[in-house]
């Protein structure tokens, strides 16, 4: 068990002037059976409207509206959070993360890979989906800027490379097709100054977490922000506003023992 400190910090500037900045920010820590959070605090600039929803998955999330001309946006959400705990499992239906989605569906590399799989006989959930997340580690090379957010599994393979997220949802792609729920997982972990992405696997009757960026089980180094089918439903940071601006974004996130 530990407990983490995190600050998370988003500044945006734009080249002009933007109006009705209609914004949601998913940066709010559930408490699951793993982790629990002590505090949380936020602060969100220019002064907005701002409310906080839930969404079907059961993240909750900040959003808002700010009406007036504005050339910044800064959004900071720092906390402390308990890890690596081993409580009751969300009542989250295994059977909706069996379903592929447009950028989880396999294709011609998916399947190619997942046929050259040969797992242990008799081996659980978790030992295949380990054995699948070794498979693609040798398929996919961690190279950033070649991916975004619309990026597919299936490109991911056919190119060879991707970050965090295409590391993830390739393991989404393989475990649905070997008929085990996973599901995607945006949060932050000790020792990187940036979000981060993972998978959640459904053996035994709980979920369990696998990094295929870093090859390991998820322990008590990662915060959890959400969790959803693919990173589609995972956005950290979403928004729309009047104006013709340009935006140049910056976000930086730090994790530590307390």
């Amino acid at each position: 068990m530990s407990e983490l400190a995190f600050e998370y910090r988003m500044h945006s500037d734009f080249h002009r002037p933007i109006f009705n900045h209609a914004f949601r920010l998913m940066l709010l820590p559930p408490d699951t059976g793993r982790q629990k959070v002590l505090h949380l605090e936020a602060e969100i600039a220019p002064k907005s409207w701002i409310s906080q929803g839930q969404d079907g998955f059961g993240n909750r999330y900040f959003y808002g509206t700010a009406v007036e001309g504005h050339s910044t946006f800064t959004a900071c959400v720092r906390g402390t959070v308990q890890t690596g705990l081993e409580g009751p499992e969300d009542d989250a239906d295994p059977i909706l993360y069996t379903i592929p989605t447009p950028t989880t569906a396999p294709g011609p590399s998916a399947i190619s890979l997942y046929q050259s799989v040969n797992a242990p006989d008799g081996a659980d959930a978790m030992a295949r989906a380990e054995c699948l997340m070794a498979a693609l580690r040798r398929n996919l090379q961690y190279v950033p800027g070649v991916t975004d957010t619309t990026s597919s599994s299936e490109a991911a393979l056919r190119q060879g490379s991707g970050v965090c997220q295409d590391f993830t949802q390739v393991l989404l792609t393989l475990c649905r097709m070997d008929g085990i729920p996973a599901r995607y997982v945006a949060g932050m972990v000790i020792g990187e100054g940036k979000t981060h992405a993972w998978a959640e696997v459904w053996s035994d009757g709980a979920w369990h977490g696998l990094d295929p960026t870093w090859g390991r089980r998820v322990n008590g180094d990662y915060i959890e922000l959400c969790h959803g089918r693919d990173c589609r439903d995972c956005l950290l940071n979403r928004g729309v506003y009047a104006g013709p601006a340009m935006e140049n974004q910056m976000i930086t996130v730090s994790v530590k023992n307390v």
